[in-house]
C-alpha cells in the first residue's frame, strides 16, 4: 500500500511537470489543477514502554477541474501505511487491522454556481465553526479519534456525501441547507491502540455481552439535514444554526437477558439516538483585537451512568456547549489566541461516566502562540489546553522549518497530565516527541 501510494502520486506530479516542460499545454490541461503532498511521520513515545509509536507515510493527491467558470469538479485521495505495526509487536492484531493501512476517497465534489445560487454536490466537510481542541457548532462531519484531537482538524474530520447549497437572499446575508443519508458515526480507536479512551467504569456481578456498533453508515430514512443563516454587517459576522442527526458517537445502553436457571446477561448496546443542535457563532475585529464566540444548544443529548437503580444505565441530559475566544497580535510578530469554553449539562453530572465531562458545568481554556523567524521559515508554536475542573492539561510545542518552498521539518511534542479519568489524564503515559517531513508538489 506504500509503494502504491507514493508512486501513483509521483506518477501524476512527474507528468504534470512533463507536460508543462513540453511547452504550451493543451486546453483541456489548463483546467485541470493537480497538487499533492508525500509524508513522513516519526513518533516515540516516553513513558514505560519507551518505543516508536509511529511510522507512517501518508499521500494526499488532490485534482480541480473547471468546466467553466460556474461548474468544477474536485477530487482528492488520502492513503498511508503505518510500519510501527512491523517494527514492534505492541499492538494487538485488531489495532493492526485498523489502522496500519488506509487509502480513502476525501472528495468527491461538482460544484454549480448560478447567480446567487451555490450548489456542492457529492464527498466534502461542511465546516460551520473552528476552536481551538474542541467542536462546537463544528457538528455535520463525524470525526476520526483514533489519535485523539492531535491531528489537524482537516484531516479529524471525516467526509461524508452530502447536498449543500447556499443562496444570497441579500447582500451580506445568505443561507446554507444541508441534506445526506451518509449517517456515519465517529471513529473511536480500538481496544489496545494508543489513543485508546479510558473504558467505562461499569462494575458488574452478571455475565456481560458487548453488541457491536453496526448502525447503517448510509439511509435514507435514518438521514440528517440542517441549515446556517449567516449575516455579515459592519464586520459583524454572525450566524445561527440548526441540524438534526443522529448522535456522532455511541451511547451504551444496558438491559438484562434472562437466561434461567443461570444468572442473567447484561447486554451493552452502542447506539446513536436523534439529537437536534441549535447554536450560533460570533466573529468581530475590534482592531487589533479579534472576538470569537460559538455556542451550541444539543436537545436529547444522552449520557451512560454508572447508578445502579437506572434500568437501561443511560440519563438524558440536554448540554451547552459554548465558547468566547479573543486573538491579539503582541509586538506585530506574537499570534496569541486565547479560549475559554464550557459544557453546561442541564441536570446533574452525578454518576456520569464520560472523562469529557467533570461536574454539571465543565471548564476548559485554551492558549495558542504562533510566532515566526528568518522571513517566517522557521516558525514556532505552543498549544496549551486545561481543564480547570480537575487540572488536566496537554502541552504541544512544535517548530516548523520551511527548508525549501516545497519541504518542510517539523518536531515537536505531546505533553498530557491529569487524573485517570479525565479527558487529557488518561493518556498521561502516552507523552510523546514527533518529527515529520513533508514535501508538497
Amino acid at each position: 500500500m506504500r509503494r502504491v501510494v507514493a508512486a501513483a502520486i509521483l506518477l501524476l506530479g512527474a507528468a504534470a511537470s512533463a507536460c508543462a516542460d513540453e511547452g504550451e499545454p493543451p486546453e483541456w490541461l489548463k483546467a485541470l489543477r493537480l497538487r499533492g503532498r508525500l509524508a513522513e511521520e516519526f513518533a516515540y513515545r516516553l513513558h514505560d514502554p519507551g518505543d516508536v509509536s509511529k511510522l507512517k507515510t501518508l499521500g494526499w493527491l488532490e485534482g480541480k477541474y473547471a468546466f467553466s467558470d460556474a461548474v468544477a469538479v474536485r477530487a482528492a485521495v488520502r492513503g498511508w501505511y503505518d510500519a510501527v505495526f512491523d517494527a514492534t509487536d505492541r499492538y494487538p492484531a485488531n489495532v493492526e487491522r485498523d489502522q496500519k493501512t488506509d487509502i480513502s476517497l476525501r472528495e468527491a465534489l461538482l460544484t454549480v454556481g448560478r447567480g446567487d445560487f451555490d450548489v456542492r454536490l457529492g464527498r466534502q466537510q461542511i465546516v460551520w465553526g473552528e476552536a481551538i481542541s474542541v467542536f462546537i457548532t463544528d457538528v455535520v462531519n463525524p470525526k476520526d479519534f483514533r489519535e485523539f484531537v492531535l491531528p489537524d482538524f482537516s484531516e479529524l474530520r471525516i467526509p461524508i456525501w452530502a447536498l449543500d447549497f447556499t443562496y444570497r437572499l441579500t447582500e451580506g446575508v445568505s443561507f446554507e441547507g444541508v441534506w445526506t443519508p451518509d449517517t456515519m458515526h465517529n471513529r473511536l480507536p480500538k481496544q489496545g491502540a494508543e489513543f485508546q479512551f479510558a473504558r467505562l467504569p461499569y462494575r458488574f456481578r452478571n455475565p456481560v455481552v458487548h453488541l457491536p456498533d453496526d448502525a447503517d453508515e448510509f439511509s435514507l430514512g435514518r438521514s440528517e439535514g440542517g441549515f446556517r443563516l449567516s449575516l455579515l454587517r459592519r464586520g459583524w459576522d454572525v450566524s445561527l444554526i440548526y441540524y438534526d442527526e443522529a448522535d456522532k458517537s455511541p451511547v451504551f445502553f444496558q438491559r438484562r437477558v434472562a437466561q434461567p436457571p443461570r444468572p442473567d446477561v447484561i447486554v451493552i448496546d452502542p447506539q446513536h439516538p436523534r439529537v437536534h443542535v441549535v447554536g450560533a457563532t460570533l466573529g468581530k475585529s475590534f482592531e487589533p483585537v479579534v472576538v470569537r464566540a460559538e455556542a451550541a444548544y444539543t436537545i436529547g443529548k444522552r449520557y451512560e451512568t454508572t447508578d445502579p437503580l437506572d434500568l437501561d444505565g443511560v440519563v438524558r441530559r440536554d448540554t451547552l456547549d459554548w465558547l468566547v475566544g479573543v486573538d491579539y497580535t503582541f509586538f506585530e510578530r506574537l499570534d496569541t489566541a486565547l479560549q475559554l469554553s464550557q459544557k453546561v449539562l442541564m441536570g446533574s453530572a452525578t454518576n456520569l461516566t464520560r472523562p469529557g465531562v467533570a461536574a454539571r458545568v465543565t471548564t476548559s481554556l485554551a492558549l495558542r502562540l504562533t510566532t515566526g523567524f528568518f522571513d517566517n521559515t522557521l516558525n514556532p508554536t505552543v498549544l496549551f489546553v486545561t481543564g480547570v475542573n480537575r487540572g488536566d492539561f496537554r502541552l504541544s510545542p512544535r517548530i516548523d522549518y520551511l527548508l525549501t518552498g516545497a519541504v518542510t521539518l517539523s518536531v515537536g511534542a505531546d505533553l498530557f497530565e491529569g487524573p485517570h479519568l479525565t479527558l487529557y489524564g488518561q493518556f498521561d503515559r502516552n507523552d510523546r516527541v514527533t518529527f515529520t517531513t513533508t514535501w508538497r508538489f
